[in-house]
């Protein structure tokens, strides 16, 4: 297994240097010209300049509210406080501005909001009285128009928290009236989805429950029951959230907004903070500490020390519209857990892996509609995920449709339309009608998820109809494809991608129906067990995959008729070589409605929902 190499991050003083090494490049290119603004690059968003610069610096609160808690006031701290007077001051030239409905300033209120009330005696004195009401007038704008109807709610109940506990205002109301709307995203065990039933990511975790964590310690006090509740609830969530994760502190990368990288652990963060009861704090602290740690590690920043947007390199090509050039600074939500003081017991718990060996068989999240599965040495997950796709979302199809997503191999996404080489279809399955134009998976007929599968059905076309049943199987998974098509079809069903740096980090194996590329994260394999096809391997590809920026993956190519089709293929992700994972290929037999599975002396026997 190619293991990941970096430090644990423990006590308070280390957490507390992890967050200057990221924030300091940041402070240091404010300037006193233009102080509530952070100018980081050019690429864009859907938002205008002003607004991304007014991110950049908002985003920064995230950590320094938390931070400044439990520290003394300094020349760091006038300066964020001169940015935010500026910020609101409809008189100054760098004012953030009015807002509108579904407003990108929305987004930004938040941290802003959270930095005042934690840090509410020390700004008091600081601020005059109109720039405090400047403050209320620009935040209070908030209430005056709609936010999205999704995790945004939760930015107009911390800044309404904000204005009540700040400076007294009645906004009770209006937080009982958001509370009513999330209550109907709640889908049990601790679960929620972000809006709409087809997306269930990261957003459950470093929003929904994060802001909810944090609403629960900040308004304990005037909401009891609710806050109470809230902690249950995350402690739910944190019973199956936890696989989600590999023991060498890897989060799946999974999703939309991937960019935001170490908020993946920040929930963790929240929970330590909150002291949530019923999940053990040790495990908490261990996956916030490895995560961390294993992102300090990778080449994310730039040669001054500025996060950029990509996932494990620079790399716009997988972002979304509204990740602007501080969007990344999403991560600091991570350093929640500074807000603790030095003598919190938290500070003395050792943060080892307490998760228990990995079992043979994958775990059900079934509210998340995903199988989980932890390599044997839990050195990478897994997920297979089914019933989900949100079209707005760059990328949806590849961020939510592949059969497998994996700490390890990463996921690739699309540089164009024409041909399948610029597609990065691993772990896709990807249809033609035999003229170079593919389809994958986007929305879907239905979905199952069941312990030892999961299912969907999709229409690439409306007289074309595919059922792909996927098994997981130790390493290996089986892909059973279902076709009914009154077209003559190419299909093209790709494997796991691996790093490629030159002929020498990539062996070969092939034959005419199997090929395996062992490579120096391990082996990626592909066998048609039915052997109506031919084995394949991609072109190399830059910037397509999140961890690595160039890849290739092996793939199976077959030739359909109109008619019903049979496809059966087997796929192999592993962190060990060649050698070692494959002694035996897998082998697959049917029964009626029963799949016979066998790898090896390990046998197999799926009763399908189709066939």
């Amino acid at each position: 297994m190619n293991s990941v190499s970096h430090s644990v991050i423990n006590t308070r003083e280390e957490f507390s240097t992890a967050f200057q090494k990221v924030v300091q490049p940041a402070i240091n290119i404010l300037t006193p010209e233009h102080p509530g603004l952070l100018d980081v690059a050019s690429s864009g968003t859907i938002y205008s300049k002003k607004t991304r610069e007014a991110e950049g610096f908002l985003r920064l609160l995230w950590g320094y509210g938390p931070f400044y808690k439990e520290e003394p006031v300094d020349d760091t701290f006038d300066k964020l406080l001169k940015g935010i007077c500026a910020g609101v001051d409809p008189t100054a030239p760098d004012y953030w501005g009015k807002i509108g409905h579904v407003d990108q300033l929305m987004v930004e209120m938040a941290p802003l909001a959270v930095f005042l009330v934690m840090n509410k005696e020390k700004i008091e004195s600081r601020l005059s009285t109109v720039q405090h009401q400047q403050l209320v007038d620009w935040m209070n704008q908030i209430n005056d128009f709609d936010t999205a109807q999704n995790n945004w709610l939760f930015f107009r109940v911390l800044v309404n928290v904000c204005l009540h506990k700040n400076y007294e205002m009645d906004t009770l109301e209006q937080i009982e009236k958001d509370f009513a709307k999330i209550e109907t995203f709640y889908l049990g065990n601790g679960w929620y989805y972000d809006g709409v039933n087809v997306q269930i990511d990261y957003y459950i975790s470093f929003a929904i429950h994060y802001y909810s964590l944090i609403y629960a310690v900040l308004f304990e006090e005037e909401d009891p029951r609710r806050s109470s509740l809230l902690k249950e609830r995350a402690s739910e969530f944190a019973q199956t959230f936890q696989y989600w994760f590999d023991d060498e502190g890897r989060g799946i990368p999974f999703g939309r907004s991937l960019t935001y990288r170490f908020a993946q652990s920040s929930f963790w963060s929240a929970m330590l903070f909150a002291k949530v009861e019923g999940f053990d704090q040790k495990k908490s602290k261990m996956m916030l500490s490895k995560n961390l740690a294993f992102w300090l590690s990778q080449d994310i920043f730039s040669k001054e020390g500025l996060l950029r947007v990509g996932y494990c390199y620079d790399d716009l090509v997988m972002s979304e519209e509204y990740n602007g050039p501080g969007s990344p600074y999403w991560a600091l939500k991570a350093f929640l857990i500074l807000a603790l003081p030095e003598n919190d017991p938290v500070w003395s718990l050792e943060p080892f892996n307490t998760q228990g060996a990995a079992t043979a068989d994958p775990t059900l999240i079934e509210e998340a509609r995903m199988l989980v599965r932890k390599s044997s040495d839990g050195k990478e997950v897994q997920a297979f995920p089914v019933g989900q796709f949100v079209e707005l979302h760059t990328h949806g199809e590849a961020k939510y449709g592949k059969f497998v997503y994996s700490t390890l191999f990463g996921f690739n996404v699309s540089k164009g339309l024409v041909g399948y080489e610029k597609g990065g279809f691993d772990n896709v399955l990807a249809v033609s009608e035999q003229d170079d134009f593919y389809r994958v998976r986007t929305v879907f007929e239905s979905y199952r998820t069941t312990e030892a599968y999961v299912a969907v059905s999709w229409k690439p076309w409306e007289d074309v109809t595919i059922q792909s049943c996927i098994i997981p199987f130790g390493q290996w998974h089986f892909r059973i494809h279902k076709i009914n098509s009154h077209r003559a079809l190419t299909i093209r069903d790709g494997g796991f991608s691996v790093p490629y740096d030159g002929p020498e980090t990539v062996q070969i194996k092939q034959t005419d129906t199997n090929c395996f590329l062992d490579s120096v994260i391990g082996v990626s394999g592909a066998v048609d067990l039915t052997e109506q096809g031919s084995s394949h391997i991609s072109a190399r590809l830059a910037n397509v995959n999140v961890l690595y920026n160039n890849v290739m993956f092996p793939y199976l190519n077959q030739n359909i008729s109109v008619g019903e089709t049979i496809v059966c293929h087997a796929f192999l992700g592993d962190g060990q070589h060649l050698t070692d994972a494959v002694t035996e290929l897998p082998k697959i037999d049917f029964a009626g409605n029963k799949a016979c599975l066998s790898v090896g002396t390990e046998n197999k026997t799926i009763e399908l929902p189709f066939i």
